[in-house]
């Protein structure tokens, strides 16, 4: 009796804890196409980031060179007082150029961020 009962037992373990090549295959396969997209979608917006960021340091490199050529005019000419009133209108035009490129940056850095969070 205790034969029976242990080549019973024995046969139960073998059979009972087996997963087959395949089995495990299509168990994981859909897992591993999932991470394959996730991973696409990281390197494109990895791409962009690295674009927007570009693009950023290009317009702010712009801004001060065109704030320095703005603020060596006024001392290297003798300006009408129309001349000047056009100046400071331009410089203020200029100035509010510059947050909405810096507001717009910002944007684009939050949704960025927002996006690798999902």
């Amino acid at each position: 009796m205790k034969k029976h009962f242990l080549a019973l037992m024995s046969l139960l373990v073998v059979f009972s804890g087996c997963a087959t090549k395949g089995f495990v295959k299509q168990q994981t396969d859909p897992l591993a196409c999932k991470v394959d997209v996730l991973e696409t979608k990281a390197s494109a917006a990895e791409l962009r980031s690295n674009t927007l960021e570009s693009r950023l340091d290009l317009l702010e490199s712009r801004a001060n060179n065109l704030e320095a050529q703005v603020n060596a005019l006024p001392k290297t000419l003798e300006l009408a007082p129309a001349d000047r009133e056009l100046l400071n209108e331009a410089t203020r035009q200029a100035a509010e150029s510059a947050e909405r490129a810096e507001a717009a940056a910002n944007r684009a850095a939050k949704a960025f961020e927002l996006g690798q969070t999902k």
